[in-house]
């Protein structure tokens, strides 16, 4: 701290808030009233030293020097963030992009513009807020370069460029349809098969991608869900159409025109799509490609190991003499046959009932007898056609 150094001076003027002091040397200056002491009157004499505070000087000299870092690293270091777009969604004659959110430190936003081929074409609604955008209007099968454009009080970030080609006729991929009023389920399930048909995506909400509200009749005025959706698409000017657009479109293997299928009007191919609802909902049964193996498989008459079975002496010789055809299902080889005339012993026991009008005997004998035939048959007994039904090596 320096020497303290004193001046004298006389009050020429007293005042509530101001001083007129007079110096020696015919100096004058102005002091607050408040800081004379008290009792004063024109003419009386003061003393008024000034002492420099050198320690308090260097105090507020780092105070001041920490301020300006903290303003520094606070608005100078982190400048804006450029965005990063990316795409969302694209079809025949729109692009849908999204980005995340603005990172303009402590800048003021002034707007976000968006560059279309290297020409602005639009600002952004509400930049702080947005997360997406819409371009419509397009060319088929057109590339296209977006960008957005940050402009902020620490300058302009421009973001990445993206290049994107529009779809074409048949590419249906970016189809995002959202199902409105469609009463008749078997109308509605079809035509969710038809959307994962053609690759196309589907909701039950309009979304920033949603390219088609279908409703096959308008929404009733007491159901409020439907008619938001239905508000909601007129006010984003979407197509409202009938379902049977994109039955159409699966038909014809690319996009047709919305016009036919218009809210107001006949579907043109509506028995069509009568017809093959119907015809999802009840599958044909599979057609056989051989009649023949569609019969059910009888159960096989002959038993897995050959089994002598009583009978002429000429049968036992032909049964002992018959090769086996197969290592698994043995059966016997059927031999010519010695004579297609019935014996005469057997056409008379055949025509003595009939003559007689009775019905043949079933005692409890004949019916073992019967048994033990169907399961041990005789080969020279079974019909012509059975034998002609066994493949014979």
């Amino acid at each position: 701290m320096s020497s303290n150094e004193g001046y004298t001076f006389t009050v020429g003027k007293l005042d509530a808030g101001v001083a007129i002091l007079i110096g020696e040397r015919a100096s004058l200056i102005e002091f607050p009233s408040v800081l004379l002491p008290r009792g004063l009157t024109l003419g009386s004499v003061v003393d008024v030293r000034v002492t420099r505070n050198e320690a308090q000087e260097q105090k507020k000299r780092e105070d001041f020097i920490g301020l300006q870092d903290e303003i520094l690293q606070t608005y100078g270091v982190k400048a804006p963030t450029a965005p990063v777009i990316r795409l969302r969604g694209v079809t025949q004659t729109t692009i849908a992009i999204e980005w995340d959110a603005l990172d303009i430190a402590h800048a003021d936003l002034h707007s976000l513009d968006v560059v279309r081929n290297g020409q602005q074409i639009g600002k952004i609604p509400n930049p702080r807020t947005s997360r997406s955008t819409k371009l419509s209007g397009l060319e088929m099968d057109t590339e296209y370069a977006i960008q957005l454009i940050l402009h902020t009080s620490a300058g302009s970030f421009t973001s990445n460029e993206l290049h994107v080609r529009t779809h074409t006729l048949d590419n249906m991929s970016g189809v995002f349809v959202c199902l409105g009023t469609i009463p008749d389920q078997r109308l509605y399930d079809a035509t969710i098969q038809v959307v994962e048909s053609l690759g196309a995506r589907w909701s039950t909400q309009i979304q920033l991608e949603t390219t088609h509200l279908l409703c096959s009749m308008l929404p009733d005025p007491s159901n409020a869900e439907q008619m938001r959706l239905y508000e909601k698409a007129e006010q984003l000017t979407l197509p409202i159409i009938q379902p049977h657009w994109l039955f159409a479109c699966e038909s014809k293997k690319r996009m047709v025109n919305v016009s036919p299928y218009v809210m107001d009007g006949m579907p043109p191919n509506a028995l069509e799509v009568q017809e093959l609802v119907t015809r999802r909902q009840k599958p044909e049964p599979p057609v056989p490609e051989d009649p023949e193996e569609s019969r059910e498989p009888e159960e096989p008459r002959a038993p897995e190991k050959p089994v002598a079975v009583p009978a002429k002496d000429e049968l036992e010789a032909q049964e002992k003499s018959a090769p086996l055809q197969d290592d698994t299902v043995h059966v016997w080889q059927s031999e010519p046959k010695v004579s297609e005339t019935p014996s005469e012993a057997e056409t008379q026991e055949e025509q003595e009932p009939a003559e007689s009008g009775e019905a043949p005997e079933t005692s409890s004998s004949q019916d073992a007898a019967n048994s033990s035939e169907a399961r041990n048959p005789d080969p020279s007994s079974r019909p012509d056609n059975d034998m002609e039904n066994i493949d014979l090596a």
